[in-house]
């Protein structure tokens, strides 16, 4: 797999729209189901502070979030801290070019940044899908994520996503992205 390139502008405004779409998120839709048939609105936000708190450990060592005492209130605000955490360890001189203890083997800091920007964003919509909310991720964010997804020959770890399902020819970009990761959009 090549390198990925990463711009952590693009990182941030992923980050950002995941973060808006959880502090946006109904206090009656946390334990609502999500197109991630076996968690809850609640679990996948947990699942996206968790990952981003993998990632910045991965590539800092360094592990600080504790969700187990944080309210369901503060999800976005922990999320948020979270992903602020992996931005500033993204950015560090030589963490993008480096490799890093993972799963499965070893990867570059650019393939664990772009891991994280596909989980946010694709997260990102189970969220607002769930919740009834609208989504409008920028742009960039979905090329960059739809580029990472066709380069790398698909995820990095089985089982990661589900098996794809068909999209009409010229679907929209994030359509496209989310068929390839077994999203079903209606």
């Amino acid at each position: 797999m090549t390198n990925p390139a990463v711009d952590l502008a693009v990182l941030e405004r992923g980050y950002r729209t995941t973060a808006a779409v959880l502090a946006a998120m109904p206090a009656d839709r946390w334990d609502a189901p999500t197109p991630c048939t076996e968690w809850t609105v609640r679990e996948v936000a947990d699942h996206l502070v968790e990952a981003l708190d993998f990632f910045a450990a991965t590539v800092t060592g360094a592990r600080q979030t504790t969700l187990e005492t944080t309210p369901v209130e503060d999800r976005a605000a922990a999320y948020r801290a979270t992903a602020d955490r992996c931005l500033a360890a993204f950015g560090r001189p030589g963490v993008l070019t480096a490799e890093h203890p993972f799963p499965g083997r070893p990867l570059s800091g650019a393939v664990i940044a772009n891991i994280s920007l596909s989980e946010s964003l694709v997260h990102g919509w189970d969220l607002t899908t769930a919740a009834g909310l609208p989504y409008a991720p920028d742009p960039d964010v979905v090329a960059a994520v739809l580029a990472y997804n066709e380069n790398s020959g698909g995820p990095v770890i089985d089982g990661l996503f589900a098996d794809p399902v068909p999209v009409p020819a010229g679907a929209p970009p994030l359509v496209t992205l989310l068929g390839k990761l077994g999203r079903e959009v209606r």
